[in-house]
């Protein structure tokens, strides 16, 4: 059997093959940080809207997004959560995820918030 081209292609190969390995455990990694900061940024919308026809006390309302978010296994605590009940209902989330990359730990900061404003 003959070899063509002596294996040139095959170190570029080999690069492509890792190239794509790499981003697949990056996304691996990543991808599910990130849809969790979606659901709980439409969870805290959605308490809004909510608190204010109910007329929740902001305690009640902290104690929900801290519930949410262990529920989707964010870093979040009480410090990390701000609520204001007045005229309506703001609520705002700062938080950092740490993402363990194997050579590099990547801090994801995530700020969601939400206002509704009662009619």
């Amino acid at each position: 059997m003959k070899r063509s081209d002596s294996g040139k292609g095959t170190g570029k190969l080999i690069f492509a093959l890792l190239v794509i390995a790499a981003v697949g455990f990056c996304s691996f990694k990543i991808i599910p940080v990130y849809v969790n900061n979606y659901e709980l940024n439409d969870e805290i919308r959605q308490l809004a809207i909510q608190a204010t026809a109910d007329h929740s006390s902001e305690e009640a309302i902290m104690n929900r997004v801290l519930a949410d978010a262990k529920d989707l296994n964010l870093p979040i605590t009480r410090d990390n959560v701000t609520v204001h009940v007045s005229g309506g209902v703001a609520i705002s989330v700062d938080y950092t995820v740490p993402i363990d990359l194997t050579v590099y730990t990547w801090a994801a900061h995530f700020n969601p918030s939400t206002v509704n404003k009662q009619i």
